[in-house]
């Protein structure tokens, strides 16, 4: 439970930030072509979430890993929660 609780604190600086890029990337795509595209939005959910991962725990708040490691979370493990939590949330957009 409180590995669990973890990833949710790690997380959660990604969901909202990433959603609404995805968002803005399906609007936009909405403009150009006139079809909103749930697929666009799953794919740029799944290329953004990586993205921002990379950019707020690898660039901005690197020494924030230190304190998921003393939870019992390796990096490696966190990319892996990304990646599978973004994937199975893109593959949800797409499928919708």
């Amino acid at each position: 439970m409180r590995i669990l609780k973890a990833i949710l604190i790690f997380y959660q600086k990604l969901f909202v930030p990433v959603l609404v890029l995805s968002g803005l990337v399906g609007l936009i795509g909405f403009g150009i072509s006139g079809v909103f595209s749930l697929r666009t939005v799953g794919l740029s959910y799944f290329l953004f979430g990586l993205l921002f991962h990379y950019y707020i725990y690898e660039v901005r708040n690197f020494n924030e890993y230190y304190f998921y490691y003393n939870l019992g979370l390796s990096r490696l493990s966190l990319w892996l929660v990304t990646l599978f939590l973004n994937l199975a949330i893109g593959l949800i957009f797409i499928l919708l």
